[in-house]
């Protein structure tokens, strides 16, 4: 790679001064080094990119303020450092520091010292991979990693896999490193219990008689539905563990018997947590109207999974739509004209967008002929966007309080003004006033000759 470039005539060795080279190179696409170019053009470049390092003289890769700089930008340039600053231990802290991954392109000396390995695995604990042996066998080094990521227990010592302080620090850290822990462990109840709060499949590597332990159970349904799929029919069937499995995810129900799935109380835990619950319930409690009116409080679009008999309840349709809008393309062809369901439709659908556009006033863009014409609507979108107001209608764009908002929020929204608003002198020196010269070129000819506004004008 170097070879290519030597002899090659640096792009920056023109007749631009200094300052007006160092100006280029901090923007210039990579790849702009060479074997040739000067230190300090060098130590710019490496600011923005420290790979480039790869490119420079070997000269400059022996120096150690320019590999330092170069580190501290991308800790993998270490890699192209002369041997000697591979050794060097400012330098390599700076790389493990920047990106603990560097640990690999350091000298052995320098994955042998145990504070170099520190922060290398402070910084990304599974840079302890590198480490020389001695100190995967060291308790310190061990345990800072397992503290950036459990998982990392793998690449300790047999003898701290088997350290309590150690595994536990890994499990509370990532429950998954109970699979390196030493076998002793997974018939711990304190080391099981951290694990399966951290990662519910935890629960998988413990030991059977623990797998069965109603409290170490109910820490693992609590985190996730799908540890009901490890656990013993009779703890499948304790109302307590059901209880907090629904209570986390009220998918939970698809784990549980059909007698289960058949009992009320069940069945609306499920769908109060989660709507979309119903479709795991039985036939008869999905026609249930109380089950169905929960289920399409928590979401309306779970409408759309409730039986045709349940779709055509005016009750339930109108609770539907109400939560959501899209739920009105569920309802019962024969209620879709009722006036009840449309009127909650429709304002379910202004709720929606109003809150819609005050988050991005772009929704606008979207909405309904209906809901562009809604003053209330169109003024919360301009705030929040004042370009918008293009989607407006013609009478909102002659509304001077809207048009207000929308100039202060973007001056050059004056163009979707009205003509009649383009003449209003205080309009267009909110407008100017955020937009400058473009939102001038807006407004009337008159006003563009104004002293005032012109004085206005950023």
């Amino acid at each position: 790679m170097a070879d290519g470039y030597a002899g090659t005539k640096p792009a920056e060795a023109t007749s631009a001064g200094p300052g007006e080279d160092a100006e280029r190179l901090s923007t210039e696409k990579p790849n702009q080094v060479n074997y040739e170019t000067p230190r300090e053009m060098l130590l710019i470049v490496l600011q923005r990119d420290g790979s480039q390092l790869g490119f420079a003289s070997p000269a400059l890769r022996a120096d150690k303020e320019v590999v330092q700089a170069a580190v501290r930008q991308d800790g993998h340039a270490l890699q192209y450092a002369s041997t000697e600053l591979r050794n060097d231990r400012d330098v390599v802290l700076e790389a493990v520091r920047q990106d603990g991954h560097a640990l690999v392109f350091a000298s052995p000396a320098m994955k042998a010292r145990k504070d170099v390995v520190v922060e290398a695995v402070r910084q990304d604990g599974h840079a302890m991979v590198f480490a020389d042996p001695a100190l995967r066998a060291d308790k310190d080094v061990v345990l800072e990693a397992v503290q950036q990521d459990g998982y990392t227990l793998s690449y300790a010592s047999m003898d701290l896999r088997a350290d309590r302080e150690v595994v536990t620090q890994a499990v509370g850290s990532t429950g998954y490193a109970l699979l390196f822990a030493h076998d002793k462990y997974r018939n711990d109840k304190a080391v099981v219990f951290e694990a399966v709060q951290s990662n519910w499949q935890a629960l998988g590597y413990a030991s059977t008689e623990l797998r069965k332990d109603k409290e170490i159970v109910l820490a693992a349904v609590a985190t996730n539905r799908h540890a009901l799929a490890m656990i013993s029919e009779e703890l499948l069937r304790d109302p307590d563990v059901v209880k907090e499995a629904l209570r986390a995810d009220g998918h939970a129900l698809v784990y549980l018997s059909e007698a289960q799935r058949a009992q009320k109380d069940v069945v609306t835990a499920a769908v109060k947590q989660d709507g979309h619950a119903v479709s795991y319930a039985s036939d008869a409690m999905q026609r249930e109207t109380d089950i169905a009116l929960q289920a399409v409080a928590e979401d309306g679009i779970t409408l759309g999974l409730l039986p045709d008999e349940v779709r055509a309840n005016k009750m339930v349709a109108l609770r539907a739509v109400e939560s959501n809008v899209k739920a009105f393309q569920n309802v019962a062809e024969d209620l879709k004209g009722d006036p009840d369901v449309r009127e909650a439709a429709l304002a379910s659908e202004r709720y929606a967008l109003l809150n819609a556009v005050k988050v991005d006033g772009y929704a606008l863009r979207s909405a309904s002929q209906r809901m562009r014409a809604d003053r209330e609507i169109v003024l919360a979108a301009v705030k929040q966007n004042g370009k918008v107001l293009v989607f407006a209608p013609e009478e909102l764009r002659k509304d001077r309080e809207v048009v207000l908002a929308a100039v202060r929020q973007n001056g050059k929204a004056l163009v979707f003004a009205h003509d009649c608003l383009k003449s209003d002198k205080e309009v267009v020196m909110e407008a100017v006033a955020e937009g400058g010269h473009v939102a001038l070129w807006h407004a009337s000819e008159e006003l563009q000759k104004d002293k005032e506004i012109l004085l206005a004008v950023k």
